[in-house]
């Protein structure tokens, strides 16, 4: 059955901690010469045949998986070169003036199809290049995107996080998740069915971002000669105050000013703001979210929304008028970088906020989850396409209890096309405040789950025989990204002024036991078909059947 091609392009995780180095050559046919492939040019490329052997040049340097594509006999990289370039070379066009519009067409369909034939065993699953192409005589261009495994024709059917938001939402006890279900897709809460059985499933690795909550151990603590505080002195020896002629008007202004600089000053020794500050003492100390905690939130916040709104006509009133409008607007001016940036309440009303929006997610998963409160739990990472690798420290971790291998990591040594780093253990480490003891965990997978989500498969299955996982393959996307220049290998950038745009991990990776599973995808303890078409239509029912998750319950059932 044929499926629409979804890319995985989400940042995977990034263990090793090498040195940045610097590319210089590569290994490749005899009769190619060396080149930085960040060294080329849009004047590099003149023809398909140009365009060809910069790509090639490019893999030749970059990619970090030509190792075991010989050992599996699927590319042979210099037989691309000797088999495409005379190919690539006999295409007569290039989108030149003059040249015909039809045979461009023809050239690009020609060239085209080369390409996916050339990427289509690659098994690097991050791994895509988007390509230009000329699309007429006239200077206009084509872009496309190639990628591995592209020319398949067959593609499992996976469970759609919105789909599965839909008929899971009233199976699952979630009120309390609500509120951030529509900023962040999240579904979380015990089983309506099975109490006893927690259910977490979220649309992707950006849980750091969209839920930790983060607080400094002081706010509103300016330094000492901060240029941008504002004082009374500033104020009354200010020409805009001395300006206004009318004393009793000068005086009435300048009161209400001050006591705006006052009100905001003496914030901090408010007994709202003090309850909150040691509620944040507590909670950097245990991470745990109380009751009392979210009320001092609530009632800073409203005490910092009852100062003054100093940047409205309200509290000057009547006094704002032609005389007085330069001082007022002088003293708005220097008032707002001394509450901005003086002061920094931005950074304290949004702490506030944070605790406000985040604590729940931390009263009715986190702080449960460390508890023990948790006794069994099914984490669905089915169609979760992966994300930021700081969510392994903050989610990940938190199920982990022992330090243990879950992979292994290598990147380039050299610029040679077999010249790798030798393979680094990639290790699992328990979160301050994760599980207190081993629980039951069922992880739910399919080919949709990418990149993050097979880290974290990979990670909880290290930890015992009380982790598995279930459902199909996941999509063997494991190769870790990075930024430019993080290591040797890898490549996100635009070579030939943007002719050729990678984006191409810089770490191979195995799992635990020495296997690669880029390109095929971290095996299922239990393995559950996808679901048929007849299923897939279903999903938006409510009497949808999920037959991976009721292999998840009756497995936990069991337990």
């Amino acid at each position: 059955m044929k499926r629409v091609k979804h890319k995985i392009t989400i940042l995977g995780l990034s263990i090793l901690s090498l040195s940045s180095l610097t590319v210089l050559n590569s290994c490749s046919a005899d009769d190619i010469t060396i080149t930085d492939p960040r060294r080329f040019t849009a004047e590099d490329v003149k023809s398909y045949a140009d365009l060809f052997e910069v790509f090639w040049k490019t893999m030749d340097q970059q990619y970090n998986y030509f190792y075991e594509q010989k050992e599996q006999g699927g590319l042979d990289w210099d037989g691309i070169y000797k088999t495409y370039y005379p190919k690539f070379a006999a295409l007569q066009t290039y989108g030149r003036p003059n040249e015909d519009d039809g045979q461009i067409h023809e050239d690009y369909l020609t060239a085209s199809q080369y390409f996916k034939e050339i990427m289509h065993p690659l098994i690097d699953r991050h791994f895509s290049v988007k390509i230009q192409f000329p699309a007429t005589s006239k200077n206009i261009i084509r872009t496309a995107t190639f990628y591995g495994g592209m020319l398949d024709e067959e593609i499992p059917n996976v469970y759609p996080f919105a789909q599965k938001y839909g008929y899971m939402e009233d199976r699952v006890n979630s009120d309390a998740f609500k509120s951030i279900a529509g900023t962040f897709g999240i579904l979380a809460g015990n089983l309506n069915t099975n109490p006893d059985i927690y259910y977490l499933s979220f649309s992707q690795f950006a849980v750091t971002n969209n839920l930790k909550i983060t607080l400094a151990n002081n706010y509103l603590n300016p330094g000492k000669g901060n240029a941008l505080l504002l004082t009374e002195s500033i104020l009354e020896a200010s020409k805009e105050l001395k300006g206004i002629k009318n004393a009793n008007m000068r005086n009435a202004i300048k009161n209400v000013t001050f006591n705006i600089l006052k009100d905001y000053n003496t914030y901090s020794d408010s007994k709202a703001y003090k309850a909150f500050m040691e509620e944040v003492t507590k909670f950097n100390q245990t991470e745990v979210v109380s009751n009392e905690f979210m009320l001092s939130a609530q009632n800073a916040l409203r005490a910092y929304n009852a100062l003054p709104k100093y940047t409205t006509i309200t509290p000057y009133g009547a006094l704002y008028n032609a005389e007085t409008a330069d001082y007022i607007n002088l003293f708005v001016g220097l008032f707002d970088n001394h509450v901005k940036y003086g002061y920094n309440f931005p950074e304290l009303t949004g702490a506030l906020t944070q605790v406000l929006t985040r604590g729940e997610f931390y009263q009715k998963f986190l702080n449960p989850l460390h508890t023990g409160e948790i006794k069994k739990i099914i984490i669905d990472l089915r169609s979760n396409g992966g994300g930021a690798v700081v969510d392994a420290r903050f989610i990940s971790d938190r199920f982990i209890t022992k330090n243990a291998v879950f992979a292994y990591q290598r990147t380039r040594e050299g610029n040679g096309r077999f010249n790798y780093t030798p393979w680094v253990e990639a290790k699992t480490k328990p979160h301050n405040f994760g599980i207190p003891a081993n629980i039951p965990i069922a992880v739910l997978t399919d080919k949709g789950s990418a990149s993050m989500s097979e880290i974290t498969t990979l990670m909880l299955k290290s930890q015992g025989n009380h982790v598995v996982s279930i459902g199909d393959y996941s999509a063997g996307a494991t190769a870790g990204l990075g930024a430019v220049d993080d290591f040797n290998g890898g490549t996100r950038d635009e070579i030939a002024g943007g002719k050729l745009t990678f984006y191409m991990p810089l770490l191979a990776m195995k799992d635990a036991e020495g296997v690669v599973v880029e390109g095929v995808g971290v095996k299922p303890n239990i393995y559950v078909t996808p679901p048929t078409d007849s299923e897939v239509a279903q999903m938006t029912s409510p009497t949808f059947v999920d037959r991976v998750l009721n292999e998840a319950i009756n497995y936990l059932n069991s337990k």
